[in-house]
């Protein structure tokens, strides 16, 4: 029996897609290479959840660390600062790229300037007022450009950090207002200042950053620091047809299993482009066809497989669902009884018999929350498609209770 080739919520095995953003992120990396320069300001890759953002980093990193380079991974988490995380997983990053005893020190020497300079700000921050980024700014810049001169000095091409989830530490405390962790904020800002003074020196600096997260990540970044919106965001979508059906073909191909046209369209029609439902109808339709070397997955395979397909999909909606308080989950449908695939704010109030201006506040949390996305100036969109289904029918099934 053949393993299935899709990986719905993981990475895919096979990175399809994507051509443009994954030139231009090597394009940075191959100047950092060439000169042994920084690569820039921050670059962040941004988009709803499920269109293959990590997915995308992990492919660059792949082939980065081909190129001599060295990665530092960081996954942040929601509401909490993520510098003395930064600083761990570099310090890890060279440990297992054996960096020779004298760097090392000099490093650890930099990890424990830059942990103090936390607890400094810790106890500024518990005493009251908030305090500047300075105390911390000038270590992680030394920590940066000294560990990429340490890789390049050992005949690799410069340190990279890659930051995921680079929303989750800046996102509000509260729904009404935003009001962040107070150190998270800070860490954001001592950030970018680090890596706008590291570009601005440029030469001798071996070093990139590049982050992803959700829409939102560059407005929150600039509320760290205004030149936050300097940052270079890559911004990422639904796939189109040609893409969609290679990310179904190009898996199987490699296992000598072939789909047919009409199989491919339907899964295409049904995903409307949305990378993780493309993963999700592969591997169920692999599941029900089980298919040997040689063989063909057809429309019959996609059928039989519709029913493990939308569980795993109700599955998603049904998180996404839960997190909604119930102004929010009001707001979802009447955004889904509208039936189209962009909404205006004016049809939401209108169904809900309000202004748009009372709706805001909603609005501002269902984005932050990842489950709608502004679609143009005073429009909105579901992050994913089929979510306005599944609304309606827990509208539905609500009104009949």
């Amino acid at each position: 029996m053949l393993p299935n080739p899709y990986t719905p919520g993981d990475r895919p095995r096979f990175f399809v897609g994507r051509a443009t953003e994954r030139q231009l992120l090597r394009d940075k990396l191959a100047r950092v290479a060439a000169y042994g320069e920084m690569m820039g300001p921050l670059t962040i890759v941004t988009g709803p959840r499920g269109v293959g953002k990590t997915s995308l980093l992990r492919d660059v990193a792949g082939q980065a660390e081909e190129d001599g380079f060295v990665i530092a991974w960081v996954s942040c988490v929601k509401q909490h600062p993520f510098l003395a995380e930064v600083v761990d997983r570099v310090e890890r990053s060279l440990e297992r790229a054996g960096i020779g005893s004298s760097g090392s020190r000099r490093i650890k020497d930099l990890t424990v300037e830059v942990s103090a300079g936390f607890a400094k700000v810790r106890a500024r921050l518990e005493a009251g007022p908030v305090a500047q980024p300075t105390a911390l700014v000038g270590p992680l810049e030394d920590l940066l450009g000294r560990a990429g001169r340490l890789v390049r000095e050992r005949g690799g091409s410069g340190l990279i950090v890659m930051i995921d989830e680079l929303h989750a530490p800046l996102e509000s405390t509260r729904e009404w207002e935003y009001a962040p962790e107070q150190q998270a904020l800070l860490h954001g800002g001592v950030l970018l200042n680090a890596v706008q003074n590291l570009a601005g020196e440029r030469a001798g600096l071996p070093v990139g950053v590049i982050g992803a997260g959700l829409p939102q990540t560059k407005s929150l970044l600039t509320r760290a620091a205004t030149f936050g919106e300097r940052s270079h965001e890559l911004v990422l979508g639904e796939f189109d047809d040609t893409d969609a059906a290679r990310l179904l073909t190009e898996p199987a191909a490699a296992l000598d299993v072939t789909w047919s046209a009409e199989a491919v369209t339907e899964v295409v029609r049904t995903a409307r482009g949305y990378p993780q439902s493309l993963q999700i109808l592969g591997a169920a339709t692999w599941d029900a066809a089980a298919p040997e070397r040689g063989s063909e997955l057809d429309l019959a395979a996609v059928q039989a497989g519709s029913h493990a397909a939308r569980s795993a999909l109700a599955s998603i909606f049904e998180a996404r669902w839960a997190v909604a308080t119930a102004a929010e989950r009001a707001f979802l449908s009447a955004m889904a009884r509208v039936q189209q695939p962009v909404v205006r704010r004016g049809e939401i109030a209108a169904m809900l018999a309000t202004s748009t201006e009372s709706l805001s506040m909603v609005r501002r949390n269902l984005i932050v929350k990842g489950i709608v996305e502004e679609a143009g100036y005073g429009r909105l969109r579901f992050t994913i498609p089929g979510f306005e289904r599944f609304v309606l029918a827990q509208t539905t099934s609500t009104r009949e209770h």
